[in-house]
């Protein structure tokens, strides 16, 4: 009796509840020093000032807040985003990626003291908030807790499918719905001229080293009147010369294209030739 006693006790010292997930409190020297945190829809710019528009441009449910303490006070802080569906979470995820993958969850990038990383339904951030780079190894052990905690993964969007894959950049491929997102992965105009909202689903992929094969964008709208709605805002406002119906050299001597397919808008964007912008909107995957 006394030993499966002490056993319920150390189960209750060792785990703790991270939105549902059981994650130990205690790594090496490094302990939870609190209460968890957590933030909806309506609460989240208390957690964060900045940034808070990217997980809302998403199914974004809540986030739930860990810290973790060593015996200097250093901090290291476990954020996992509930993010509604796998979908969601591959896309905020894909929208910012500049660091090496290491082997977490269904994927990730590590660097510079901060590891971030999506599995099923779930992306998670986990980040040194000291200069001590010894804690990094640590860091890295919690990151991997919480995998383990996930039980189920989850599918990438299917819209990733249409991207033509010769000399797809996989790693810079996004998933996103809105031009908050889109203004990060490629600017296109301070207005949102392709009207993108809630009800717009986006991927992007860049083409050959530092994109120097152009880009893709590819937007799916609720029907084919939006999207025509769009393509004529698009053709107005970035290459207003032109009707649309060939390719067009920019400014920069790159080349656009774009086309409507039902309710689908597709565009090719810094193409370094006519022939490769042709290429790049005929190659994508509808069929």
């Amino acid at each position: 009796m006394i030993a499966l006693l002490l056993l319920a006790l150390n189960i209750g010292v060792r785990d703790v509840n991270v939105c549902g997930l059981s994650v130990p409190t205690e790594f090496g020297e490094w302990r939870a020093a609190e209460e968890e945190s957590s933030y909806d829809r309506a609460t989240l710019y208390d957690y964060m000032n900045g940034g808070a528009e990217v997980y809302l441009s998403f199914d974004y449910q809540r986030v739930c807040v860990r810290r973790f303490v060593d015996s200097d006070d250093n901090e290291i802080v476990l954020d996992v985003y509930d993010m509604g569906s796998s979908a969601e979470a591959f896309g905020v995820f894909s929208v910012s990626i500049e660091d090496p993958e290491v082997d977490i969850g269904q994927g990730s990038e590590f660097g510079a003291g901060l590891l971030k990383f999506w599995k099923g339904k779930y992306f998670v951030s986990v980040v040194n908030q000291g200069i001590d780079e010894s804690a990094d190894q640590m860091l890295l052990e919690i990151g991997r807790a919480v995998d383990e905690a996930i039980e189920s993964t989850g599918p990438e969007p299917e819209m990733l499918q249409l991207l033509p894959p010769e000399g797809l950049n996989r790693r810079q491929s996004s998933y996103f719905h809105s031009n908050v997102i889109l203004s990060n992965r490629f600017f296109i105009a301070a207005e949102n001229l392709l009207q993108l909202s809630d009800e717009t689903n986006c991927v992007f992929g860049e083409y050959g080293e530092m994109g120097s094969g152009g880009s893709v964008l590819i937007v799916e709208y609720p029907d084919a009147v939006k999207a025509v709605e769009a393509h004529s805002s698009f053709i107005r406002g970035y290459t207003p010369e032109t009707d649309g119906s060939s390719p067009v050299q920019t400014e920069n001597g790159n080349w656009t294209y774009s086309r409507i397919t039902d309710r689908y808008v597709s565009i090719v964007l810094e193409a370094p030739t006519e022939e490769r912008a042709s290429a790049l909107l005929s190659s994508i995957r509808f069929n």
